[in-house]
């Protein structure tokens, strides 16, 4: 199916890795899911209801949020193509830039769908009331928690690139860090 995320949720999730080793993380699935549960519960809990108003502003920056995100997937794609098209060298530096561009592209992705599913969930808090509105009340705010934690890990890792290149510009190889998303695949 031409539609289906499921290549983006996977090569998301599969950013999920220790840099030293490239072992899954387990706490980062539990931080991932864990607390975004939590706070889905606590809400549904307390039996938590968002007002229209603010479940109709949640709805306005989750849609924003999704377009823009979409818009980054865009501009890593054509930068990718564009780096693709110059045939740079075989080796190591190569494969480690090739992989950044496609986890980047998987989390803006991903970032995307979530938003939209966040927007579709402040929808429907916007126009429910009673036992709905709790429901899409505790799932919205959830999932906006997941969101939130994938945008924070996200900008982690765009800042370690960042002070990669940079420490290279500065000082050469022998000065480069180990960035947090580096792991054993090679291309």
């Amino acid at each position: 199916m031409k539609a289906s995320p499921w290549r983006l949720v996977k090569v998301h999730y599969g950013t999920y890795v220790d840099a030293r080793n490239g072992d899954a993380r387990w706490q980062d699935h539990v931080l991932f899911a864990g607390l975004p549960i939590a706070v889905a519960g606590i809400c549904g809990g307390f039996q938590v209801k968002l007002p229209a108003a603010a479940s109709a502003g949640l709805l306005t920056v989750a849609g924003l949020l999704s377009a823009f995100l979409f818009g980054v997937m865009l501009q890593i794609s054509d930068r990718a193509m564009s780096w693709a098209d110059t045939a740079p060298p075989r080796g190591p530096d190569t494969s480690e830039h090739a992989i950044f561009l496609e986890e980047i592209a998987a989390n803006a992705g991903y970032a995307s769908i979530v938003s939209i599913a966040a927007a579709v969930v402040f929808v429907v808090a916007t126009v429910t009331t009673k036992a709905a509105l709790i429901v899409a009340t505790a799932l919205g705010l959830g999932i906006a928690v997941h969101l939130g934690l994938v945008l924070f890990m996200v900008m982690d890792r765009v800042f370690a690139l960042t002070q990669n290149r940079l420490n290279r510009a500065r000082g050469g190889a022998a000065t480069v860090t180990k960035l947090p998303m580096e792991h054993s695949k090679s291309a």
